[in-house]
């Protein structure tokens, strides 16, 4: 695995930060998906951006986040180090981690109004998550791993002005246990991603 990758994946916590274009805020002109990657202390460690052409824009306009997408992940000086790729899905949800084409890990959504995932790294599943929907300001994810708490995805709430006219949001992946492989890193990485098209993405 890329040298540029373990270090953001080492992180104590990872940060992203979604961008918005003006043409999203003012018109409701859906450009894709950009986010600033961090680490806790605000360092930039890379970015990622939802990539297509003509065909991928249209996508979004027409299917919102049901639509298929490919989010790749940069470094600082604009090299790809992974990708996630979402299939086309009315429903159930998911999203895989890859580096270079092959295929890391996968999250998938298992239910229609509750927000519950399965997770598998390498093929196997490893960690699921349950998350209520009565959540207001501070959404939390938990991630479980036979039973034990590792990891949290959380979504930050940024005002209502600033969710109004941006629809800004930034979610912290926090990996509460430290042992996590790098493999498993990456797809809640992904996991992370695939959230915010599926809970928070306007529809």
């Amino acid at each position: 695995m890329d040298e540029r990758l373990q270090n953001i994946l080492m992180q104590q916590a990872i940060v992203l930060n979604q961008k918005v274009e003006l043409t999203n805020a003012l018109i409701g002109i859906d450009r894709g998906n950009k986010y600033t990657v961090h680490s806790p202390d605000g360092t930039k460690l890379g970015q990622a951006a939802e990539v297509g052409g003509v065909g991928g824009f249209l996508l979004r306009q027409l299917f919102n986040n049901a639509r298929s997408a490919n989010v790749k992940v940069f470094d600082n000086e604009g090299a790809e180090i992974a990708e996630m790729k979402k299939p086309f899905k009315f429903i159930f949800s998911e999203m895989a981690a890859t580096i270079g084409g092959m295929e890391v890990g996968r999250a998938k959504r298992t239910t229609w109004i509750g927000r519950n995932y399965t997770i598998s790294v390498q093929g196997v599943p490893t960690f699921t998550i349950s998350s209520s929907l009565f959540q207001w300001k501070n959404f939390k994810f938990d991630v479980m791993k036979g039973g034990v708490h590792v990891a949290r995805i959380m979504k930050r709430y940024e005002g209502a002005l600033k969710m109004i006219f941006t629809q800004a949001d930034t979610f912290t992946l926090e990996f509460i246990d430290s042992s996590l492989t790098l493999e498993e890193r990456l797809t809640l990485f992904a996991t992370t991603i695939l959230i915010d098209f599926d809970v928070f993405e306007q529809k």
